[in-house]
């Protein structure tokens, strides 16, 4: 048996005499109907989040005495979209409202003691966070000393320690909350927020307010990599629906022409969220933000500077990951690289990117020199972690891992050789001192090889919904069945099937420089089964050479192509079995 990439594969569902739709519907455990037309009355009761009450009256408060409410944020997607969400509508209520953000290298993420310091002097009294909070224990406390109240609305893994000077932390993953859906984004938490407060004071508009806002919430669900379940899916299927729609001119520019693609989350993931995340990556965040807010005529101005650094963003990508690639061992089971050369905002990308080709946890580490925030107030108790000011060069990093490894609960074992940490299972970051790096790499070494088989790791695993027939159902029906699911993102993945053991009519190479592979089946002539960009690499890397009557499994997914007025299906290759 030959794979053309490593992988294990699970057919979900021995299908028999079921339809494609009772296959789909099976695999995903869909009970009701209502799968099928979320609508705004499907979102949970926002009370029920812990500190939803107090959060609100906060609020209302500070705007019925005009205080000066600042929304803080991070800097990705989730963000961004979070604050577009919040800012706007706090504003339309009549609060005094303004945001502040940080920078990615100048500050680092979350808040600090000396953000506070400033909003003291422009008469702040109270700030709301998106996305970000929950460590932060001692900002927190002294924010409170200034007459500062902080409303932390955050979806990050909690703490132990968390803040108790806080007016509230809204987040779904307290163990003390009783809300029914644990998944929500930092941008579905801000939702839920502006649900609440909808709630109190003009729930009759409930359902034209938030339909307004649900296209901000969509972005970030999508970009943090959310599962598309229960409240999500709702989030992004009724967003998917208003951005041709959004309030947004900036949004509904970018659309113009492109509402095809408005089925699926796709235009998210691949389109909208990488040029908005450009901005945090390679400049400031502010750039992404004021082209959510802005006005039909200042829109395009922003839109074109996203456009130059999400194209800066993929040459210096591309080009740290080739650094990488040529410093990293790769017998190793977790793949380490660090550089003062790397740029802060890319090394979450060449991690990824690592990852994605060995199938291993990767680790990219920026080593600089002292770093701007080690001798700033608050810097020393940022976090709950470390109790001692960094003195010495700092390096910053990110860590990606494939399904089977928890990247958070190997840095949680290594938690007293670093400063701050945080984020996700599959997807987290640090910050250290350089001169432990040998240390951190050691340990997170020993910790992995108590947990895995170094020498056996785990092959990604391929799912598949089941078998299909290639002479049966290739059908504009089944097309139409798959199209119900849609949206299709993380934990509603595109449909993906096996055609098993099928006779090769022919193969061969297509596109203006043979770059594409097209395989013809001998049980249904008239179907293509398409491998974009297959066809360079095929000649060149792949050891098995493929001819007419050889025996070849193919994972595909079904879709549809129209070509002069005639609509079929074609099954585009994902990966196959030889």
């Amino acid at each position: 048996m030959h794979t053309i990439h490593n992988f294990s594969l699970k057919i979900l569902n021995e299908r028999g005499t079921k339809t494609i739709d009772q296959v789909l519907q099976e695999n995903r455990h869909i009970t009701s109907e209502l799968f099928f037309a979320p609508s705004i009355w499907d979102l949970h009761d926002p009370f029920l989040l812990p500190d939803m009450d107090r959060a609100v009256e906060r609020i209302l408060r500070a705007r019925e005495k005009k205080e000066r409410i600042i929304v803080f944020w991070d800097y990705d997607v989730d963000g961004v979209s979070g604050t577009a969400l919040l800012f706007r509508y706090l504003q339309e209520i009549g609060c005094e409202v303004s945001y502040r953000l940080p920078h990615r290298v100048h500050d680092g993420y979350g808040l600090k003691e000396y953000f506070f310091d400033a909003m003291k002097e422009k008469w702040v009294t109270l700030v709301v966070t998106v996305d970000c909070g929950t460590r932060d224990v001692a900002p927190v406390r002294y924010a409170k000393t200034l007459g500062i109240d902080v409303i932390v609305t955050d979806h990050h893994a909690v703490p132990t320690d968390i803040p108790e000077d806080v007016i509230a932390i809204i987040n779904p993953k307290r163990s003390d909350s009783t809300y029914p859906f644990r998944d929500l984004a930092g941008a579905g938490v801000a939702l839920k927020l502006v649900h609440a407060i909808v709630e109190r004071i003009t729930p009759e508009k409930r359902e034209k307010i938030l339909s307004e806002y649900i296209d901000f919430a969509s972005l970030g669900t999508v970009s943090d990599c959310m599962p598309l379940i229960d409240e999500n899916r709702t989030i992004v299927t009724l967003g998917l629906h208003q951005m041709g729609n959004s309030r947004s001119h900036g949004l509904r520019k970018f659309l113009t022409g492109k509402e095809k693609s408005l089925r699926d989350s796709d235009v998210i993931g691949f389109q909208i969220g990488p040029r908005i995340n450009a901005a945090g990556r390679m400049d400031t965040p502010l750039t992404a933000l004021h082209w959510l807010l802005a006005s039909d005529e200042r829109s395009d101005n922003f839109f074109s500077e996203l456009e130059h650094l999400n194209e800066s963003r993929r040459e210096v990508t591309e080009r740290y990951f080739h650094d990488a690639l040529d410093a990293i061992d790769t017998e190793s089971p977790i793949l380490f690289y660090d550089s003062e050369n790397l740029e802060h905002g890319v090394i979450g990308l060449v991690a990824g990117r690592l990852t994605e080709m060995y199938g291993k946890p990767a680790i990219v580490m920026k080593n600089g020199d002292e770093h701007p925030l080690a001798n700033r107030k608050g810097y020393d108790t940022v976090s709950n972690i470390s109790p001692v000011a960094p003195h010495g060069a700092l390096s910053i990093g990110s860590c990606r891992s494939p399904e089977w490894c928890n990247i958070i609960e190997m840095l949680e074992s290594c938690k007293d050789l670093l400063i701050r940490y945080g984020w996700h299972r599959q997807a987290a970051g640090f910050t250290i001192e350089t001169e432990k790096i040998p240390l951190l790499k050691a340990r997170l070494s020993d910790v992995f090889c108590t947990h895995h088989d170094a020498e056996r790791l785990p092959l990604r695993t391929r799912k598949v919904e089941c078998t299909l027939d290639v002479a049966e159902d290739f059908t504009l029906e089944n097309i139409g069945v798959i199209d119900r699911f849609r949206p299709f993102g993380i934990g509603n993945e595109k449909p993906l099937f096996l055609l098993q053991d099928e006779t090769i009519l022919s193969v061969e190479t297509f596109g203006k420089e043979g770059q594409h592979l097209r395989f013809r089946l001998a049980r249904n002539p008239e179907i293509q089964c398409i491998a974009w960009g297959w066809g360079k690499w095929w000649k060149r890397e792949c050891d098995v050479s493929l001819t007419k009557g050889d025996i070849i499994s193919l994972i595909i997914e079904l879709e549809e192509n129209e070509w002069n007025g005639k609509k079929t299906v074609n099954g585009i290759v994902r990966d196959c079995v030889v």
